[in-house]
């Protein structure tokens, strides 16, 4: 960060570029919320009320805006960070918490809920098996090189999420 051209201090360099940031990251959040139909969530959070031609429009003023954000940023010498985190990393990290969340429901923690019978005991490990068969098929189309650094975890059966 050259700061020649900037009238800012150092630290108010530094609040610019992270208030920025923040602003860049709830235009990612409205474009999340206008992507509602693409993401197919079996548990939206909103109800589809904007018209298409309102989401074109949203979208473009989303995009006007991240322009802004980069004038305002380059008139005082800042460009954002590049990223850092790998991408396959994080959704390892995310099917690894689903996982997790599949392992919570054998019936030992379920038992938390109220008793557990041997029906339902049976249910949930066949619930259990099937959810993990779904984590199983979207970590075998991760690359090679990095599903092979993923460590299972502990599931419902007691085996590894991963493992079979």
């Amino acid at each position: 960060m050259n700061s020649r051209n900037s009238t800012l201090n150092p630290s108010q360099r530094q609040r610019l570029l992270i208030t920025c940031k923040h602003i860049d990251r709830l235009l990612s959040d409205i474009e999340a919320t206008l992507d509602t139909t693409a993401a197919k969530t079996l548990f939206p959070n909103y109800i589809e009320d904007i018209t298409p031609a309102e989401r074109k429009t949203l979208e473009e003023d989303v995009t006007r805006m991240r322009s802004h954000l980069l004038e305002v940023l380059a008139s005082q010498s800042l460009a954002p960070d590049e990223a850092r985190i790998s991408a396959a990393h994080s959704v390892e990290v995310n099917l690894t918490f689903v996982e997790i969340a599949i392992a919570e429901l054998a019936p030992r923690y379920m038992r938390g809920y109220g008793p557990v019978s041997q029906e339902a005991s049976v249910d949930l490990g066949t619930i259990a098996t099937r959810l993990e068969s779904g984590v199983k098929e979207l970590r075998r189309h991760l690359l090679p090189q990095h599903a092979s650094k993923h460590e299972p975890v502990a599931t419902a059966q007691g085996g590894s999420a991963s493992s079979s």
